[in-house]
């Protein structure tokens, strides 16, 4: 619980000084480019990996990316990058 009271905080204290909540507090950033890129920041892993449907877990959310030809283009600890035919983004808490 400790752990939700200086997460809390942080969050306060970026809003004061309008910082982007990515910066420096895990939250996750997801970027749509067009109808075949995106680029989502912070996220924890795959929960689901198909040609139609990929599930990313994020700090607090879900993104849900459902389209056609999906793939991953780049992957890395913090960063993720989907391309394909991009017909919805889903953000599910």
């Amino acid at each position: 619980m400790r752990k939700d009271r200086g997460g809390k905080a942080l969050l306060k204290v970026s809003e004061i000084f309008d910082l982007p909540g990515e910066a420096g507090l895990g939250v996750p950033r997801v970027t749509v480019t067009g109808a075949h890129h995106v680029h989502i920041e912070n996220h924890r892993g795959l929960l689901e990996y198909g040609p139609e449907t990929i599930v990313a877990s994020c700090p607090g959310l879900l993104v849900k990316i459902r389209g056609a030809a999906l793939e991953i283009s780049a992957m890395s600890d913090l960063e993720l990058v989907v391309t394909g035919k991009v017909a919805g983004v889903e953000l599910i808490s």
